[in-house]
């Protein structure tokens, strides 16, 4: 079972017009058992994880594609990171601006751009540096990793169990070069979770006249050529974009359904199996 708690791109929206597809910003909950999961970014989707339903949660395994605002900006939210009790293990990517992996949540969790301190959480906390090419087994659930294509940097993962495998490729571009390994990487999976920020004539500058290329993210077209390519069964459009209205994302999944049949939106709440 995977649960997407935040799907939306850049910041987060609310209002009228965002009410089927929600505004909560990337995060991804998978179960390992009733004390542990997987998370995959922490946009403020994650805040969903306060309520009690998750309260038996204590072991939370935490992997961020990438530490731009919208996949980190929920983390000082979580309250089992001021809880005693909870163990906490972070896996983010290398960067030459880190002397250790504790570095970013040092810069995070602290004064003027938060209250509370690193050093004041009560959390067992653990970071790691991405060990690329491993794979993490966490009960009978492997994760692994790929470089992907975003400025800075970014990382898509795999989540295997039981013979079933989702590809979570938010923060994406479509590339030449990356298109090959990522579809490599998606073979046969049952999902795959891409970069559907915009709708193609809106990427390519036809909507307001500026291009988005180059600004690392995607369309429901490349994801139909890499899903067709990678023999993926079904597509998830994801990361979407916070000025595209519900009518709006009605429209990307009618069109990605026309060419791909097994076309799925994601929306705060969706759950997969």
């Amino acid at each position: 079972m995977l649960k997407i708690l935040g799907c939306r791109g850049t910041i987060p929206v609310s209002g009228e017009h965002f009410t089927k597809y929600g505004g909560n910003t990337s995060s991804i909950y998978v179960p390992v058992d009733k004390f542990s999961c997987v998370i995959l970014d922490c946009g403020t989707g994650i805040t969903a994880l306060n309520s009690p339903e998750y309260a038996s949660i204590q072991n939370y395994n935490i992997f961020f594609s990438h530490l731009h605002w919208d996949h980190i900006i929920g983390l000082p939210i979580l309250r089992s990171m001021y809880n005693s009790k909870a163990n906490v293990n972070i896996f983010v990517e290398d960067k030459d601006i880190f002397n250790s992996p504790t570095d970013f949540l040092k810069e995070l969790f602290r004064p003027p751009f938060f209250p509370v301190s690193y050093q004041n959480l009560k959390a067992n906390i653990n970071v790691n540096f991405i060990d690329y090419g491993r794979s993490y087994n966490f009960g009978d659930l492997e994760v692994s990793s790929m470089q992907g294509n975003h400025p800075d940097g970014a990382l898509i993962y795999k989540i295997g169990r039981n013979g079933y495998t989702a590809i979570y490729a938010t923060d994406y571009e479509h590339s030449e070069i990356f298109d090959d390994k990522l579809a490599e990487f998606a073979r046969n999976a049952d999902y795959m979770l891409y970069d559907t920020t915009y709708l193609p004539d809106d990427y390519n500058g036809m909507f307001d006249g500026t291009p988005k290329i180059g600004w690392g993210h995607s369309t429901y077209k490349d994801a139909i050529r890499i899903a067709r390519k990678a023999d993926v069964k079904n597509i998830i459009l994801f990361h979407h974009n916070p000025d595209y209205t519900d009518s709006m994302i009605d429209e990307m999944l009618e069109l990605s359904k026309m060419e791909f049949e097994n076309t799925i939106c994601a929306y705060d709440g969706l759950t997969l199996y």
